[in-house]
Parts: C-alpha cells; sequence; structure tokens
C-alpha cells in the first residue's frame, strides 16, 4: 500500500483503533526485550483510549519488570475496573496487594477476599494460590494455608518458596513429621539459606533430636531463638560452658529484637499516619522508631514526611552525612524547597551519576535547572527521564515546556 494511502486509512480509524495498533506495536516491542517502548507504546493507547483495558494492563507489566510495583497495581486495577472479568489482572492486583500487605504486616483480610477472587476466574494461578496461602497464614489459618501450598506446588512443583511455606505451615499446625522432609529438601535445594536451617534445627531440637539439631543451629540465621535453642541442647550433652555462652547471647540479642520490634511496629503506625495526612504523628513515629533501631530506609522515609509537611530544614540534618542517591534525591529536593538551586543540582549530578537509571532523579535535575531560568540545560534531563521512562506523562509534558522555553 502506498504511503499516502496508509495515512488516509489511519487518518479514518477511530481513536480506540488506534489504540488498539499502538497496543500491538507495543506487544512486539515487548517481545524483543524492548520493554521501555513497549511502554511508551501502552501510555499511548490509553490516552487515546482510557478505557482499554488490556493497555492498563501491559502498561502494569511494564512498571512491574522495571521495578515499579505501586504504578504496577494502579495500571492492573484500573484494568479491573475496566473489564471485572480481566482475570490476569485480578491475579496481578492478588499478587502486589499481597506483597504490600505482607511488608506492611497489616490488610490481610482485604486482600485474601481479592486474591479469591482471582482464584475464582483462574484457578489454575499457581501465584495466586501461593499469596493466597501466605495470608491464610497470617491469618492463623493454617489448614488453609497448607491446602493453598499445596495447590502450588501441584500446579508447579518448583514454584520458589512454596515448599518451605508448606513446611512453616505444617509446622505451625502440628504437623512436624510432615514438615521434616520438606525442610530437608529446602535446606539440600540452599544450603546457604539460614532461616531454613533455622527452622529445620527448631523442628529437630522440638522433636529430641539435638545431634542433628546442632550443626544446624550453629550455622543457621543468628537470632535469639537460634542461641535459646542451642543452649537447650548444649546443656542436654552437658556442655554447661556452651550453653551458659548461648544464653549470654540470648539476652544480648533479646534486647536488641525487642527495639527493632517496636521500631517496626512505630514506622507501620507512621506508614498509616502518612497515607491519612497526619503529618506531625507520623514524623514522631519516625523519629521514635529510628531512636530504637537506626535504619536508613526509616530515615528515607521520616525525610518524606519532612518534605510533605513542609519542613524542607530538617531533611538536611538527617541526610546530609549520606552519599547513596536516594538520600541525595532528597536532600535535593530539600535544597529546592528552600530555594537553594546551586546545592540541589549538585546533589541530583552525583545521585544521576552514581545511578544513571534514577529517572526521578533526572527528572527532578530538569526541574530545578527549569527553576534556575536554564531551560537549555534542563532539556537533556528531561529526555534522559523520559528515555529511562517513557510511559510517564509527567517527564513528557515537562520535555515538551522545556523544549518550548528554550526556543524562546
Amino acid at each position: 500500500m502506498a504511503p499516502w494511502a496508509i495515512l488516509a486509512v489511519a487518518l479514518f480509524q477511530s481513536p480506540a483503533q488506534r489504540a488498539s495498533g499502538l497496543v500491538d506495536a507495543g506487544i512486539e516491542l515487548s517481545h524483543a526485550g524492548k520493554f521501555n517502548e513497549a511502554g511508551a507504546k501502552f501510555s499511548e493507547a490509553i490516552q487515546l483510549d482510557p478505557s482499554n483495558a488490556e493497555a492498563h494492563y501491559l502498561l502494569g507489566l511494564v512498571r512491574q519488570q522495571d521495578g515499579r510495583p505501586a504504578p504496577a497495581l494502579e495500571s492492573f486495577r484500573a484494568a479491573v475496573r475496566l473489564q471485572p472479568s480481566f482475570a490476569p489482572a485480578h491475579a496481578r492486583v492478588c499478587e502486589l496487594e499481597a506483597k504490600f500487605a505482607l511488608g506492611k504486616e497489616a490488610g490481610f483480610s482485604a486482600v485474601l477476599a481479592n486474591c479469591q477472587r482471582a482464584l475464582q476466574m483462574n484457578p489454575k494461578d499457581a501465584e495466586c494460590h501461593f499469596f493466597t496461602g501466605r495470608l491464610q497464614a497470617k491469618l492463623g489459618n493454617q489448614a488453609a494455608a497448607v491446602q493453598s501450598f499445596q495447590t502450588t506446588l501441584n500446579l508447579d512443583p518448583k514454584y520458589r518458596g512454596a515448599k518451605f511455606e508448606l513446611a512453616m505451615a505444617l509446622a505451625s499446625a502440628q504437623r512436624v513429621s510432615e514438615a521434616l522432609p520438606l525442610l530437608r529438601e529446602v535446606v539440600a535445594a540452599e544450603p546457604a539459606n539460614g532461616n531454613a536451617k533455622f527452622q529445620l534445627g527448631s523442628a529437630l531440637a522440638k522433636s529430641g533430636d539435638c545431634d542433628a539439631a546442632v550443626p544446624l543451629l550453629e550455622t543457621a540465621t543468628d537470632a535469639a531463638r537460634t542461641q535459646y535453642l542451642l543452649a537447650a541442647c548444649y546443656k542436654k550433652a552437658g556442655r554447661a560452658e556452651d550453653a551458659a555462652k548461648a544464653m549470654a547471647k540470648v539476652r544480648e540479642k533479646s534486647a536488641g529484637a525487642d527495639a527493632r520490634m517496636q521500631a517496626k511496629f512505630l514506622a507501620a503506625a507512621a506508614q498509616q499516619k502518612m497515607e491519612a495526612g497526619q503529618f506531625d504523628g507520623a514524623i514522631a513515629d519516625y523519629r521514635a522508631a529510628l531512636a530504637l533501631a537506626p535504619d536508613p530506609s526509616l530515615e528515607i522515609e521520616l525525610a518524606v514526611a519532612l518534605l510533605r509537611k513542609g519542613d524542607a530544614a530538617a531533611v538536611l540534618p538527617l541526610l546530609t552525612k549520606r552519599s547513596d542517591p536516594l538520600a541525595l534525591y532528597q536532600v535535593a529536593l530539600a535544597y529546592s524547597k528552600l530555594g537553594k538551586l546551586t546545592e540541589a543540582r549538585a546533589a541530583l549530578e552525583t545521585a544521576v551519576k552514581q545511578q544513571p537509571r534514577f529517572a526521578e532523579a533526572w527528572y527532578q535535575l530538569g526541574a530545578v535547572h527549569m527553576m534556575a531560568d536554564a531551560p537549555k540545560l534542563a532539556e537533556p534531563a528531561f529526555a534522559e527521564a523520559v528515555r529511562l521512562r517513557p510511559d510517564e506523562s509527567v517527564f513528557q509534558a515537562a520535555l515538551g515546556a522545556a523544549r518550548e522555553a528554550g526556543r524562546k
């Protein structure tokens, strides 16, 4: 077909038809491993036809593959809203919501309902069965968890983590004799898995086989509970000195574990307050958590809370001693809000030098140049952000604005 004829056909296509063509093009790009370009096509399709559920779903897959679970979840939820019978989108909502709930240690019941809905649509989705099992275990429904993990392994015998989780659920249900062979398989397959060694050693010690338990516990994850079991086995073997040393470690580690547990609960409370816009309460909880257990990730979360409250000045003493890209990014945001554009630019330039694929930092670097009335310097920074994240309409709009300003 002649080029003019192709153009004529394109002009007579509806937005939905053009969006469908962009989806097809994006699928071809993704098959070629060009995920960024594929994401751009899916994003274009959504702009033309916001009701295209497939485009939202595929954009979600690209975002998930690119390590952006929160935006991916937004895309999957959009696909489900637009097409309630879209089983693959329901499955991905189950997966990501479960991961977030497990990370926060909250919201298990609501996410479980979503996973069960996904399984009604596709009972053969091994991943949904796995996360359903994890949620059931968190809710104390060990029998249901065992069934979910067994189904996962029936559907996919090599599903990562399913054998270990099944063993844990069996042990929690007092079915230790069934858990032991599974734990042995996991330890044999993953000799560096300290937690699996602890669980196997614990099961053996509780069943009275200290001779087999001790070598496992001595090389397991070093925690208070590990040392406690070792002390009991050492005492049984007449190793009084080793038992005393292990108990001393129990007391030492228990104090630290209590502090870390309290810090974890405070951080979870702070996150909930952040989501509710209660910034003062969130900041107080983050500071209390950091006082109990210093953690670089909590420092970043505190910085975010301070910036959202509008207290940029408090971010600087919190993070200026750190030189990692995430900290530099938050410091740059603080400097920008304080009008210190030279310092903000320096922090961002260091961040992108250390982590060249940090799209948000490239975008913010462009924004700082625009604030300094230097659109020609902003343009390449925005262009790099778009290259790394072509599906982000905000980045594309910023690049267009910089180019327009540069022409004036």
